[in-house]
C-alpha cells in the first residue's frame, strides 16, 4: 500500500474522488498553511489563522516535502482528534510561554491574565505548543518554587532587592534594573517564586509592580508588623544606630535624638524594631523637672545640683554626692565616662535611679549625657 494511500485512508473522509482532512492550523504565512492533527500534517495554499481548525477537502497528494492538498473547500471545524492537555502559569518571557514550572513555549498569546494558572487543550507541534482550548484558574494561594506568585503586603526593607510583608511572613522580592521601592508602601508585585530560607520572588517587569498606597497608622500600642507606628515618647537610651523609648520595647532607627529628649514620630513598624519614617524632638531634655527629689528605683529622670563631695576608687570607678536643697543623691561614675567632677560644680544628668550600698544612686549611659559647670 502506498504511502498516500496509508495517511488517506486515516483522514476524516476518503474517497477516489475528493479527500477530507480536519487539523489546527499550526503554520501560516502569506498564501501558504499547514494543518496538523497530532499525527499528520497536510500544507495548502490557503492563509488559514493560525491557532484555529479546519476540515478541508480537495486532492491529497505526496510532494517532496510531505502531503499537498489542492484544496476545493475550507471551513472551521470542531476538532476531531485527540488533544493534549497541560497545565501551568501564563507568563511572556521573550515570547508567551506556560510555566509548569519547566518553560513550555506557545505559539501565540492566550487571553489569559498573567501569571495564572491555565488549562490548556491543543497540540505539540515542533518547538512550541498551539493552544486550541483556554481555560484561566486564578492565582496561585501559596508560593511554589519556580512558579509565578501574587505578592501584596507592605514594604518593611527598601531598595532592590525590598522586602515585602504579607501580614504572616516576609519575602524578598528582587525588582527590574533601576527600580527599587520605599519602605511603607503598599504593594502587589507579581514574580517567580524560588523557596529558599527566605521566599524569594523575581519580578521581570516594572508592570508588574503596583503601588497601593502607604501602610495603615496605629498607635504605638496597637500597631503590628507592616503598620506604621505613631507616638510622642521619651528617649531613655540614645546611640548611633538606633534610640530606646520609654513607650515600647521596639528599637527606632532612622533618627537620632539625645537621651531625655521627647520624640514624636511615625516609624514603620518591623518584625523587632521601628523605622523613622518622620521624626521630630517636640520637647528638649533640658526642659524636663529636676526629679533629684523623686526617686523611684529603675525610673528615668533629669537631676539637677551641686557637688558636695567626690571619691575615686584605684580602680577607675567613682562616685559623687550630688545635692540640691534638702535632696541628695549618689551619682556613679564609672571610668568608661570619661568624666571628672569637683567640689562645688553645678552638675546635670539624664538616667535612670538605682541603688548603690543600700543608698539612692543615678546612672547615667554615657559622659553626654552629663554635664557640668555653667552652661549644665
Amino acid at each position: 500500500m502506498s504511502s498516500l494511500l496509508f495517511v488517506s485512508l486515516a483522514l476524516s473522509r476518503y474517497s477516489p474522488e475528493k479527500d477530507s482532512f480536519t487539523g489546527l492550523c499550526v503554520y501560516s504565512s502569506g498564501s501558504l498553511s499547514v494543518l496538523y492533527n497530532g499525527t499528520v500534517t497536510v500544507a495548502l495554499g490557503r492563509p488559514l489563522e493560525l491557532g484555529k481548525a479546519y476540515t478541508v477537502e480537495g486532492r491529497l497528494r505526496t510532494t517532496n516535502r510531505g502531503l499537498w492538498m489542492d484544496v476545493s473547500t475550507v471551513v472551521p471545524a470542531n476538532v476531531t482528534f485527540p488533544l493534549e492537555i497541560i497545565e501551568g502559569a501564563y507568563r511572556y518571557s521573550n515570547g508567551p510561554i506556560l510555566l509548569t514550572p519547566s518553560r513550555v513555549r506557545l505559539a501565540y498569546p492566550i487571553n489569559a491574565s498573567k501569571g495564572s494558572l491555565v488549562r490548556l487543550e491543543g497540540l505539540t507541534y515542533g518547538s512550541k505548543f498551539y493552544p486550541l482550548n483556554v481555560e484561566e484558574l486564578g492565582y496561585l494561594k501559596e508560593p511554589k518554587n519556580g512558579m509565578p506568585y501574587p505578592l501584596e503586603g507592605v514594604v518593611i526593607y527598601g531598595g532592590n532587592p525590598a522586602t515585602v510583608w504579607n501580614g504572616s511572613e516576609e519575602f524578598r522580592v528582587y525588582l527590574p534594573h533601576d527600580l527599587s521601592l520605599r519602605p511603607s508602601l503598599r504593594v502587589r508585585v507579581l514574580g517567580v517564586a524560588r523557596l529558599y530560607s527566605t521566599i524569594t520572588l523575581y519580578v521581570g517587569s516594572v508592570n508588574d509592580v503596583k503601588v497601593l498606597g502607604p501602610a495603615e497608622k496605629k498607635s504605638i500600642n496597637l500597631a503590628e508588623t507592616g503598620e506604621i507606628a505613631t507616638g510622642e515618647c521619651l528617649v531613655i537610651k540614645s546611640t548611633s544606630r538606633y534610640l530606646k523609648l520609654n513607650c515600647t520595647g521596639l528599637r527606632l532607627y532612622g533618627f537620632s535624638a539625645r537621651t531625655g529628649d521627647t520624640v514624636r514620630f511615625e516609624a514603620l513598624r518591623r518584625k523587632s524594631s521601628l523605622f523613622c519614617l518622620d521624626c521630630s524632638v517636640t520637647k528638649p531634655r533640658e526642659e524636663l523637672p529636676n526629679g533629684i527629689c523623686s526617686f523611684e528605683d529603675g525610673s528615668f529622670a533629669r537631676i539637677s545640683g551641686k557637688v558636695t563631695w567626690v571619691k575615686v576608687y584605684r580602680n577607675g570607678f567613682g562616685i559623687a554626692n550630688i545635692t540640691n536643697g534638702t535632696c541628695s543623691v549618689l551619682l556613679k561614675l564609672p571610668s568608661r565616662l570619661g568624666v571628672s567632677l569637683m567640689e562645688n560644680e553645678s552638675v546635670t544628668a539624664y538616667g535612670f535611679f538605682t541603688t548603690y550600698r543600700g543608698k539612692p544612686a543615678f546612672e547615667v549611659q554615657s559622659g553626654e549625657d552629663l554635664c557640668s559647670g555653667k552652661h549644665c
